[in-house]
């Protein structure tokens, strides 16, 4: 049988380490078409990927997993951390962040919700991130009144506001925000 046919548990078993990390490297890059991370290319994600499977491999246990299941969990959880590591980065926030509007946030004002990281006050003014509001609208799998609702709060409206653009009342706002939120933090 010739090692491309071969699965994680033959190609491991056999110690074919080469032909093994490239069946990884062939998934990890299957599994990130169609993503995009803020400030990092799709091959820096696999590489990452890459170096946490290797490291990894000492921790297997075939009482435990396949080898498949075990690659296939490893490289999604890669991709879930390198995601947030794309959206935590103190410097991206910097370099592609953009003047949008002047605000003095009130900290005790209920609707100023920054912690998506849609909005960083510096010295008056609020900054959106647009390649991280992007990656975010791409990769939650928002539907369309919930990504129009996610460009109106990162341009800094409030839910009052949004609500009657939208014509709904605040409490729907509310709600769908919730929602939002809650694809955000399973990210």
């Amino acid at each position: 049988m010739s090692t491309t046919t071969m699965g994680f548990d033959e190609l491991f078993a056999i110690g074919d380490m080469d032909a093994f990390l490239n069946k990884a490297q062939d998934k990890c890059r299957q599994k990130l078409k169609g993503k995009t991370f803020a400030g990092m290319e799709k091959e820096d994600v696999t590489q990452e990927v890459m170096i946490k499977l290797y490291k990894s491999l000492d921790q297997y246990s075939a009482e435990k997993a396949k080898m498949s299941t075990f690659v296939d969990h490893l490289i999604d959880n890669k991709i879930k951390d390198m995601y947030r590591k794309c959206m935590s980065e103190k410097n991206l926030n910097v370099v592609n962040a953009v003047q949008v509007v002047s605000t003095d946030l009130d900290v005790e004002d209920e609707t100023a919700d920054t912690s998506m990281g849609l909005t960083l006050g510096h010295e008056g003014y609020a900054f959106e991130n647009f390649e991280f509001v992007t990656d975010i609208m791409e990769n939650m799998k928002l539907n369309e009144r919930e990504k129009e609702i996610f460009k109106l709060r990162s341009n800094g409206y409030e839910f009052v506001e949004i609500a009657s653009i939208l014509g709904v009342t605040k409490a729907r706002i509310s709600q769908l925000w919730k929602g939002i939120r809650e694809k955000y933090e399973a990210l």
